[in-house]
């Protein structure tokens, strides 16, 4: 096949392919003509053209949240990369897999004035889970194995546990459109097999334990893709004597069961009512909570235990003063078993699925 001649590129164009890749969302300019070249040659991607940086970005954002695959943008040297920010940022917090790719000058033209030039490599390092500076020339002893080594770790880093948005940034010396001939799938590809996540026995036993009435448990829904199994482990929790569950708009949780206007049921309610409400125990899952008012009332409970279950993540938003615990594993699962535990007997079988 006809392709850039920067084997760089090909590279990439390939890792891309082999990590779940299908849409990439191009700015065109100058130094990124054989990231275009190699990534347009490909029948597997396909390509999308949006001028300016900003736009694309959010478009590539929605692309992947729509699909639930990594989604790339790819961008020319200089200011273009720093267009892309807020939606990385959005990315980084809401846990989307975003491939960022951005061309760049040799390092030896950085802050020599020479046009559009400038320190790309960490510049969106905040808001990036990963992120890897490939050279202008890999014809260097083990260059291409250390190319493919790099893309191939920040590719799985996008998918891995919490998605999120990853940045590689690809130096292009000049000539920037020679083509050569490239057999393409010809990058070597890692993969990661990652075990299934099950709670152990005693923590099953403990979260029945904590579900089991007469213990007051509120459940607060956060972000969250639509699921239809989630949604039904979530009615048969609300329907419990002992069971409040309160969902954001954004947790895509529906119910006539559910508290779905947290804001505005609980500025209406005395503090008489709230407490009623008031939880022995938390429990949390999906992603961020926008609800002022329920934040402010549960960090003011005393004695408060929160759980919070979701992938690998550090959770401290109820500054429980009591417990905290965190459960590295996908609620959809967890859900599905806690949902049948109201009584002893029920912990007895759940035990038993575990």
């Amino acid at each position: 096949m006809l392709s850039t001649s920067h084997l760089s590129c090909n590279i990439l164009a390939d890792l891309l392919i082999a990590h779940g890749v299908k849409h990439v969302v191009l700015s065109p300019g100058s130094r990124n003509t054989p990231l275009i070249i190699a990534i347009s040659r490909r029948e597997d991607l396909k390509c999308h053209v949006v001028i300016d940086e900003r736009s694309a970005a959010f478009i590539a954002l929605g692309m992947s949240i729509q699909s639930g695959s990594p989604v790339a943008i790819v961008c020319t040297s200089g200011t273009a990369l720093l267009n892309y920010a807020p939606a990385v940022a959005e990315a980084y917090y809401r846990h989307i897999p975003l491939v960022v790719i951005s061309a760049d000058r040799p390092e030896e033209w950085i802050d020599q004035d020479d046009s559009q030039t400038l320190w790309q490599q960490d510049a969106l390092a905040p808001y990036v889970k990963r992120s890897c500076d490939i050279c202008a020339r890999i014809d260097f002893p083990n260059g291409k194995w250390w190319t493919e080594r790099m893309i191939n770790d920040v590719l799985l880093e996008a998918v891995n546990s919490r998605p999120g948005p990853v940045h590689i940034n690809v130096r292009l010396d000049a000539p920037l459109n020679t083509q050569t001939d490239y057999e393409t799938r010809s990058a070597r590809v890692i993969s990661m097999v990652t075990p299934p996540q099950l709670l152990p026995v005693a923590d099953v036993r403990n979260l029945a334990n904590t579900i089991a009435a007469p213990h007051r448990v509120m459940i607060v829904a956060g972000f969250h893709e639509p699921d239809y199994k989630l949604n039904r482990s979530m009615m048969r929790l609300a329907s419990l004597p002992n069971v409040v569950v309160m969902t954001e708009s954004i947790s895509n949780l529906h119910s006539p069961l559910f508290m779905n206007r947290i804001d505005s049921t609980l500025c209406r309610l005395s503090e008489t009512e709230k407490d009623s409400l008031r939880p022995d125990t938390v429990i949390t899952l999906g992603g961020a909570i926008v609800s002022r008012h329920i934040k402010d009332w549960l960090r003011n409970i005393p004695k408060l235990s929160h759980w919070h279950i979701d992938k690998p993540y550090h959770h401290r938003l109820f500054q429980a003063s009591y417990n905290a615990y965190q459960y590295g594993c996908r609620p959809i699962p967890v859900a599905t078993r806690i949902s049948n535990v109201p009584t002893k007997r029920s912990i007895r079988l759940l035990t038993a699925m575990a």
